[in-house]
């Protein structure tokens, strides 16, 4: 660690001094070593300007080296300045003709334009004379190829087999995840990467693609365990931590999540987003004080998300402070207008405290934003047969049959057909439990005592028998 941070030292001080003569306007002779830390540095730092003319001042003291020129191309790649990158490796090729990494660079940028017969024949021209220790670097450039042409399978085998040959290689590993997603061959990627980490068990890269393999095919606790793994392995590997800090929010492991994201803190930082996630860990683990405490913390960064504004309410309603919950409500709705969870939430909070033409308001507010959504009908329907209006609900429910449909309408309408001793209640009911029997407790939630009819608990229990005996 000692010897790291005096590298960093010296690599500070030797650009500061870069700076220092570049703007005294001073000609600057170094190293091409220290024109490559520098180069590297800004690189490092996303400050591509300002790499380029580091390489540009090393060209013009270093003018036969194709180093330079081929840093300089991928520089202006990174840049997406493709025809510029073009253009400077044409250069380097007249410098170095035999080199193969101007070559690899290039199949790379003519598939990017979409010339892909181009890069098909520097390809073909490479295969027949390149070396085995250099083939898997050769694949990688094919994989560009089948990727612009959109043959995702094909793009997945030549990196399979890049890795078969070097396991330890970088670039062939970060697109591997995109072909086995483009491909959907995740049970096959699984396989393969397993085995390949029998070989190479340290290599962060093959298990956060397991992990996200794992995820994809719903075996989450192995997806938790790779990606965690990843992270082990290297500490620094953020998107591996917040991968697995969201998988486990997922899968409702709120304390792990929370475990990950208070690390991935100490490592990287914070924004709203993170702390949004770790007040969803809090609320769900019943701790609303320290929930709501990220949540004001959030609106440091950003004063106008509606979505903390909307989780604070949300934690106020837990709390049963329903005057805070719906003020968190409606500050959420002031800044996003069309969003259906924001005023079912208020109208309930509304319904709450018995204020039924407001709650009535908000509830048909949410099904005109999302008529498709059956939900949002069935609270609606479920507010109006509990304050008596049974006959507006079996309205209303009609109306919803012209946009949606779902078991929960279903019950809904029995409920209410139930509660009004209609003839076709019964008939409802028993379409409802065909439909999706697990939710008929729906009936229950709407009104307790029909769970005391012994008609309606023998036809329960009917098709309670018939769905276990499926």
């Amino acid at each position: 660690m000692e010897q790291k941070t005096k590298c960093n030292l010296e690599i500070l001080n030797m650009v500061s001094d870069f700076e220092e003569m570049s703007s005294a306007g001073e000609n600057i002779y170094l190293s091409e070593k220290s024109f490559l830390d520098i180069i590297d540095y800004y690189q490092d730092e996303n400050q591509y300007d300002k790499a380029i003319s580091v390489v540009d001042i090393a060209i013009s003291q270093f003018n036969y080296r194709a180093e330079f020129y081929i840093c300089k191309a991928k520089l202006l790649s990174r840049m997406n300045k493709p025809k510029e990158c073009i253009q400077v490796l044409n250069i380097a090729e007249k410098i170095a003709p035999f080199e193969l990494e101007i070559k690899l660079i290039k199949i790379k940028i003519y598939a990017y334009l979409g010339k892909v017969e181009d890069a098909l024949n520097i390809l073909n021209n490479l295969t027949s004379y390149v070396s085995e220790s250099d083939r898997a670097e050769v694949l990688i450039s094919e994989s560009y190829i089948h990727e612009v042409n959109q043959d995702y399978h094909a793009m997945y085998e030549v990196l399979k087999d890049a890795i078969i040959l070097d396991p330890a290689n970088q670039e062939a590993l970060d697109r591997f995840w995109f072909s086995i997603e483009f491909s959907k061959n995740y049970f096959g990627a699984i396989s393969f990467l397993n085995a390949i980490l029998d070989e190479t068990p340290y290599s962060y890269m093959a298990w956060y693609n397991l992990g996200e393999a794992y995820s994809c095919v719903g075996e989450y606790d192995k997806a938790i365990f790779a990606l965690e793994y990843a992270f082990i392995i290297k500490e620094d590997f953020q998107n591996a931590y917040f991968e697995c800090a969201e998988l486990c929010l997922q899968v409702k492991k709120f304390s792990k999540a929370l475990s990950i994201y208070n690390e991935a803190i100490n490592l990287f930082g914070v924004d709203e987003d993170i702390l949004l996630n770790i007040a969803d860990c809090h609320r769900e683990l019943g701790n609303l004080s320290a929930a709501k405490y990220n949540l004001y913390k959030a609106l440091k960064y950003d004063p106008y998300n509606d979505e903390v504004y909307f989780k604070l309410g949300v934690c106020y309603s837990l709390e049963k402070n329903w005057n805070n919950a719906i003020k968190s409500f409606h500050k959420a709705i002031a800044i996003e207008e069309n969003t259906e969870e924001y005023f079912l939430e208020l109208a309930e909070a509304y319904y709450t405290l018995g204020s039924y033409e407001k709650a009535d308001f908000f509830y048909r507010k949410a099904t005109t934003i999302a008529p498709e959504e059956s939900h949002y009908w069935a609270k609606y329907a479920t507010f109006l047969i509990k304050t008596g209006e049974k006959k507006l609900a079996l309205q209303l429910l009609e109306k919803a049959e012209d946009f949606t449909f779902g078991a929960d309408i279903l019950y809904c309408k029995a409920a209410a057909l139930l509660l009004n001793n209609e003839e076709s209640a019964t008939s409802t009911l028993e379409e409802a439990l065909k439909e999706e029997f697990h939710t008929h407790k729906i009936l229950f939630d709407i009104e307790p005592e029909l769970a005391l009819d012994k008609n309606i608990v023998a036809m329960i229990d009917y098709y309670k028998r018939e769905t276990q005996g499926q």
